[in-house]
């Protein structure tokens, strides 16, 4: 029983070492790495030890037995295995990576990290980055992929320390390096409503209270966006085609709102920030002009995707320590 006990902690112990000294050979870089051969590894791979069993088997019969077809067969695989070493080898050796930032994503989304592959003048197959395999990069052509992340909470995503190994040709010997790019993106809060309708319009300037009115006239539809109310659901035109739309009214362009962080006094701070997110993209889809109020930080009223995504770039940094 001692022994079962020790081994989980020799394992964590195996792990923390390695981490530990990938760490030291592997430091954040670049994004623009190029492999070369003082970051290569290479073993064989299992199929690659039988292999060196059967040409060992071989070559101790041969002595045995005094056979020249039976040395000839095994210089001959023994040469193959040499020669797919040494293309497996240039296989990976000169890759070129360049790795880019994701672009802005919610979380529960996947982030996708845009990267580049060169193969310089030769032709490169079988690369797997991470998990994802390249077939074929030809020579002088980049090649462009991305290193997909499921997000799940918000701020900022880095990419963690990457493998990029090949086993091509024959599959007798792996070639790895470990890549580790200084590149992240940005994760929004869900936009999830809360139960918190949205404040009311204020007319620019004035900072006096716009009530929305019955009458206003109908400007047309929408696609339906997380925190609009129910009453203004087009319910016929979803009765006709089973799409939600909100109505939109044109007095409606002529105000703005204030998403103020001190209106959700109800709320733990991971759902005011989800509440005044879903407010944000709501506002955006509408076309209106909104303005954002933290903690330490406000944000104007203006409108458009730049705006939207300072409103909530500020809503996934809130409370971060400086990068």
């Amino acid at each position: 029983m001692m022994q079962l006990a020790f081994l989980p902690w020799l394992r964590r112990q195996r792990q923390r070492l390695a981490e530990s000294w990938l760490t030291r050979r592997v430091p954040p870089e670049a994004p623009r790495i190029r492999l070369h051969r003082r970051r290569l590894f290479i073993l064989p791979t299992r199929l690659g030890w039988v292999y060196a069993v059967i040409v060992l088997a071989l070559l101790l019969g041969s002595v045995n037995y005094e056979t020249n077809l039976g040395f000839g067969a095994t210089f001959l695989l023994a040469g193959l295995g040499i020669t797919g070493m040494i293309r497996t080898y240039r296989n990976l050796h000169g890759l070129g990576l360049q790795f880019g930032p994701a672009q802005p994503v919610f979380a529960g989304d996947t982030a996708h990290f845009p990267v580049t592959i060169d193969g310089q003048q030769l032709d490169r197959r079988a690369i797997r980055l991470d998990d994802e395999v390249t077939p074929m990069v030809a020579a002088g052509i980049p090649f462009a992929t991305a290193v997909t992340r499921r997000t799940q909470r918000r701020g900022r995503l880095r990419l963690p320390r990457l493998s990029v190994a090949t086993s091509w040709p024959l599959a007798l010997f792996a070639v790895w390096s470990w890549v580790y790019p200084r590149t992240e993106g940005i994760v929004y809060p869900r936009p999830v409503d809360h139960g918190h309708p949205p404040p009311n319009h204020h007319t620019a300037g004035s900072g006096s209270v716009r009530q929305r009115s019955g009458d206003d006239e109908l400007a047309g539809l929408r696609e339906y966006a997380p925190g609009d109310s129910l009453r203004r659901i087009a319910w016929k035109s979803y009765a006709r085609t089973g799409d939600l739309q909100t109505k939109l009214f044109e007095a409606e362009a002529a105000g703005e709102r204030v998403f103020d962080w001190y209106e959700l006094s109800g709320l733990d701070r991971e759902a005011r920030l989800e509440q005044l997110a879903c407010w944000v993209v709501a506002a955006e889809s509408r076309g209106e002009r909104y303005a954002l109020q933290l903690p330490g930080v406000t944000l104007d009223a203006d409108s458009g995707p730049e705006h939207r995504h300072h409103c909530l770039a500020a809503l996934a940094h809130y409370g971060e320590s400086p990068a």
